[in-house]
């Protein structure tokens, strides 16, 4: 911001030096431009009354006083063409100093109305601006929607800009809003679904159902395929997620940002089939997250243990996130040792869609553990790609993900991947 503005000042400064340069120079003759004319005139009468005084007193000529009078006249124009121009350069400096006045004024005012003065802010107080404007905005659609409430194309755009403010419930009843055409149409059904599995951190029945139906109505549709192959990567179902992902890859452009996330996805749902095929061998698989019950507390180690703290400690790096969740002892009676721990690591900045997840017991508490790449709950949204995350435990009393009442919760600061010796103290009950 400051580099803008020692930029502008410099271009204003050499304008304005080039538009006033033909005047630096006349500007010292200035002085008293404004009496020159009759200073000369009183000259001219003074001098042409002494010439006839002595032509009365016969001390001059005719011929000379004839004479005598062309070469004041001579003088006297010679004189008014001087005070002319210095007259002039007297206006002309005025028009100097009225130019050096007005043209920053009229500089920063155009700027003020054609430029973009909230892009020298800095970045966060731009993405606070912008986030005041979203509101604004959405409050005013909401007044005119509830005044004019058959508009169906007015609900989706206000359900939209809901979702991308997170206000999850807002955006829910917004979808309703829409009337029979959220029911025709795949896109909308997709959105819907996809709203749902980032307010419920992850995937529930019902979400599971509207992809499916956003799939009838429109069997390529991008966004329900995106979610079906992420649907069924979090429950281990890795062959599907490579058949709902290989229909999306084609339709995406070639080399694009997209592409290779849903490249990067195929490839990891591939290199986890084997896991997935032991798993369906050996046991089911967590509701919700891509680990096997026979490994479901890959990543987690009981305190205490050497083999397990020494599995964490190199299991750390800097694309990963670890340390320890512990009950706060005034919260110990209201955990029930069956009740699910769902450790969480999200991006500070960014949906709150957990970016990695763990899955334990109340009865493990406390417990190390350790989120990386390996943890990803969507594929191509992984740990080691966000600048900054917070963990979040929640103790659930439903066995589910999405927040219940009565559950436990507890989440560390801001940290950056690579972080380790956490201490997340589960301290809050869920009103």
């Amino acid at each position: 911001m400051t580099y803008f503005y020692l930029a502008a000042a410099t271009l204003v400064v050499v304008a304005l030096a080039l538009l006033l340069r033909p005047w630096w120079r006349s500007g010292r003759r200035v002085v008293g431009a404004d009496f020159l004319p009759a200073l000369n005139a009183a000259i001219h009468r003074d001098r042409l009354a002494e010439l006839e005084r002595d032509h009365r007193n016969g001390t001059l000529s005719a011929a000379d006083l004839a004479e005598a009078r062309e070469e004041l006249q001579r003088q006297l124009l010679d004189d008014t063409a001087a005070a002319e121009v210095v007259t002039a350069d007297a206006a002309g400096r005025r028009s100097g100093i009225a130019i050096a006045i007005v043209l920053p004024l009229l500089a920063v005012a155009l700027y003020a109305v054609i430029g973009t003065p909230a892009a020298v802010l800095p970045q966060a107080a731009q993405a606070q601006r912008a986030a005041a404007d979203m509101e604004q905005l959405a409050a005013n659609l909401a007044r005119k929607l509830e005044q004019n409430p058959d508009n169906p194309e007015g609900w989706t755009m206000l359900a939209r800009a809901y979702k991308s403010m997170g206000r999850w419930d807002d955006a829910e009843r917004a979808y309703a809003r829409i009337g029979a055409g959220l029911e025709k149409s795949a896109e909308l059904l997709a959105e819907v679904a996809e709203l749902l599995v980032q307010k419920n951190n992850g995937f529930d029945a019902r979400s599971r159902e509207l992809v499916q139906k956003a799939l009838r109505l429109e069997p390529d549709n991008l966004l329900a395929l995106f979610l079906a192959g992420g649907e069924a990567f979090a429950a281990g179902r890795y062959a599907a997620a490579t058949e709902y992902w290989g229909r999306l890859l084609p339709r995406l452009e070639p080399g694009s940002e997209d592409a290779q996330m849903v490249e990067s996805s195929i490839a990891m749902a591939r290199e986890r089939s084997g896991a997935g095929k032991k798993a369906a061998a050996g046991g089911d698989v967590l509701p919700g997250t891509a680990i096997p019950r026979d490994d479901a507390h890959r990543g987690v180690a009981k305190p205490g243990t050497e083999k397990g703290a020494d599995k964490t400690a190199a299991k750390a790096s800097g694309k990963s996130v670890g340390g320890r969740v512990e009950l706060a002892a005034a919260l110990k009676g209201k955990a029930g040792p069956d009740d699910v721990v769902f450790i969480f690591a999200r991006a500070v900045d960014g949906p709150r869609m957990p970016l990695a997840a763990l899955r334990a017991r109340a009865a493990d508490l406390p417990l190390d553990f350790v989120l990386d790449d390996s943890h990803a709950v969507m594929p191509g949204s992984n740990l080691s790609s966000a600048q900054q995350v917070r963990i979040e435990v929640r103790v659930s009393k439903s066995g589910q993900a999405a927040p219940g009442k009565g559950d436990l919760t507890g989440k560390s600061a801001a940290v950056k991947p690579g972080a380790t010796g956490l201490r997340v103290v589960v301290d809050q009950i869920e009103p």
